[in-house]
């Protein structure tokens, strides 16, 4: 058993967590710090990180950042892509176009899902709908001897919220043989406007008596998660998230969310084409 950080210096690394979870989609985005941790890709058939196509399914269970909302619990299928320097993870690929050393660069597009439509809850009469939007950005990776650091900046390039988010992560990655156990922690940043758009802001224009009018502002959550993988032979692979983010107050006290925070968990299965 040996951290990832161990590495020799030689060893290409990547952006991968989701790559142990080959049906790792949207509805697990909420562990944001999974586009934060690099494990070397291996073509053996006992890495836990394998290159090339995977494809299966996962149960999927996750809470809603808001009050009003219900959990959510699906069978998700789909499919993830890790190539070099190319990524595609479900709701966001990357390309890694920079290498020095300890430090790798990489672009990022990702698709944010929207988390409040007024038709799913009475609470939300008068609302206006938090739709999907595109997020671009860019970031680095850093492989230190205490683990892997990550830090990123994505902004809306679509026209919702026109907000941006910072994430600052750690993770210290234990690989074995055929297997993998990733615990980690990342601190995230949006500025008023991502945080007004999907983390409670009330317009006066939305106000009503029991929903008064809310400025979250600039917002912070505190993120940890756990990701784990085993190969269960040559073309099979199963892995594991566990996500929770904790609200700082500007969240927490808005009248739509009335929480500390939300989870992700997710298992799931999938198929390694060879």
């Amino acid at each position: 058993m040996k951290p990832a950080a161990s590495l020799g210096t030689g060893a290409r690394v990547r952006v991968a967590v989701a790559a142990a979870l080959p049906c790792l989609l949207g509805a697990a985005a909420h562990a944001d710090g999974l586009d934060a941790i690099q494990v070397v890709l291996g073509h053996a058939e006992t890495s836990p990180v394998p290159q090339g196509w995977s494809a299966g399914a996962a149960a999927y269970s996750g809470s809603s950042a808001y009050a009003a909302g219900s959990s959510t619990t699906m069978v998700i299928p789909g499919g993830i892509y890790i190539g070099d320097p190319v990524m595609y993870l479900g709701d966001r690929i990357f390309y890694t176009f920079g290498r020095q050393g300890p430090l790798s660069f990489f672009g990022r597009l990702r698709v944010r899902l929207g988390n409040l439509d007024p038709e799913d809850s009475p609470a939300w009469t008068g609302m206006t709908s938090r739709k999907a939007q595109l997020e671009a950005g860019l970031g680095t990776v850093v492989v230190s001897p205490v683990g892997l650091w990550t830090a990123r900046f994505s902004s809306d390039v679509s026209g919702r919220s026109n907000g941006t988010e910072l994430l600052v992560n750690w993770a210290a990655p234990l690989v074995g043989e055929g297997w993998m156990v990733m615990p980690g922690l990342g601190v995230l940043w949006r500025d008023r406007r991502l945080a007004n758009y999907y983390f409670g802001g009330v317009s006066p224009a939305e106000a009503t008596p029991g929903r008064p009018a809310y400025e979250v502002g600039n917002a912070w959550s505190l993120a940890p998660s756990l990701i784990a993988s085993y190969r269960l032979g040559p073309q099979w692979i199963a892995g594991v998230v566990l996500a929770y983010e904790r609200f700082s107050s500007q969240i927490a006290d808005s009248p739509l969310i009335q929480k500390n925070g939300r989870y992700d968990a997710l298992v799931g299965f999938g198929y390694v084409w060879r």
